[in-house]
């Protein structure tokens, strides 16, 4: 007991100034949030670079308190599964194809309708339109925030024959991706087997289908150029455009402060500016370079091939849409009012 008390005038300085010095260094600086982002897509491909220089502005604008993972090919989550993922929490972002969750929010299929769209850079223009704004509530009433819209331009590969028009898809094992485009072309005369694009090469090479719709961007960072004969190139013309926008969990979104969303849509708004359609716009350039040197059958579509689709597809695909889809009549029209 006397060595304890002796000890005391010792111990309580050498705490005194390990106090101070506590003081003096401030609070330990809080560890960084780090959010995960899933795509489908390969690393390198356009969408993962999106998803990334994204994330790096964000971390830059925050100065570090934001960070981001990435997950690209379907290494954390498949495909389809990361809609469900996100609405849950388990998922902070993706690259998400809307119409892949267009079997729980049949609405999403306005975002993949055949020829309601010109070009991409009208697609982007939607963000400010009454139709990009109804889509982003349907997606926030869905547990889903979105951050960038990315819009793609698509063509179609087969390994039997050129598709030019309706009519040259009787008879084909087909993969069109979204509901209303298997519907027409089902109309058309086509047997539809649905799957992401990501398992479209396995399918083509083992016959499980001969003909596929997708993007300009899938079609090269697939390397679908291996196993297809012949494509029909979205360079002057194209019936197929599809919303891939980047996402982010609604539970995710409001755990950040009002400075860290206002860095997310500042970053946001200078990507749909700056960097989205200047990096999409040579995607058909690559396509066509890579199908080349491939020796595929290139076929650009003509205005006469694309009015034929686009009275086809209002006989069929966006008919079916304004009769069985909550609100689809209204949703046609503000997509078709936003072509003008």
């Amino acid at each position: 007991m006397k060595r304890s008390r002796s000890m005391t005038p010792v111990l309580f300085p050498v705490l005194c100034l390990v106090c101070t010095l506590w003081a003096w260094s401030g609070p330990v600086d809080a560890a960084p949030t780090v959010l995960k982002v899933s795509h489908q897509f390969a690393a390198g491909d356009v969408r993962d670079q999106m998803g990334r220089v994204f994330g790096d502005k964000v971390t830059e604008k925050t100065k570090g308190e934001i960070q981001f993972r990435h997950y690209p090919a379907q290494s954390l989550f498949k495909a389809k599964d990361q809609w469900d993922a996100m609405r849950k929490g388990a998922l902070d972002m993706s690259v998400f194809p809307l119409d892949y969750a267009s079997g729980k929010v049949p609405q999403f299929s306005i975002t993949l309708m055949p020829c309601v769209l010109s070009s991409v850079k009208q697609g982007i223009s939607w963000r400010n339109k009454p139709i990009g704004k109804k889509i982003e509530g349907l997606m926030e009433d869905n547990g889903v925030k979105n951050v960038l819209w990315a819009w793609f331009d698509g063509g179609i590969g087969s390994k039997t024959k050129q598709i030019k028009v309706p009519a040259d898809v009787k008879g084909t094992k087909l993969r069109a991706a979204g509901k209303k485009f298997e519907l027409m072309l089902q109309e058309a005369g086509a047997s539809i087997t649905s799957m992401p694009s990501s398992e479209g090469y396995h399918a083509l090479a083992t016959g499980v289908i001969d003909t596929m719709l997708t993007s300009s961007a899938s079609f090269v960072s697939f390397r679908l150029y291996e196993v297809l004969k012949y494509i029909n190139v979205p360079r002057d013309y194209s019936i197929w455009f599809m919303t891939e926008n980047l996402c982010i969990s609604m539970e995710t979104w409001k755990k950040l402060t009002p400075e860290q969303q206002k860095a997310f849509n500042e970053v946001a708004e200078w990507m749909h500016e700056n960097w989205i359609v200047q990096n999409f716009q040579t995607l058909v350039d690559e396509l066509i370079q890579e199908f080349t040197k491939a020796s595929v059958e290139i076929h650009y579509m003509t205005k006469a091939e694309f009015e034929q689709w686009f009275e086809f597809a209002k006989k069929t695909a966006w008919k079916d849409f304004a009769q069985t889809v909550e609100g689809g009549r209204e949703l046609l029209d503000l997509a078709t009012e936003a072509m003008k």
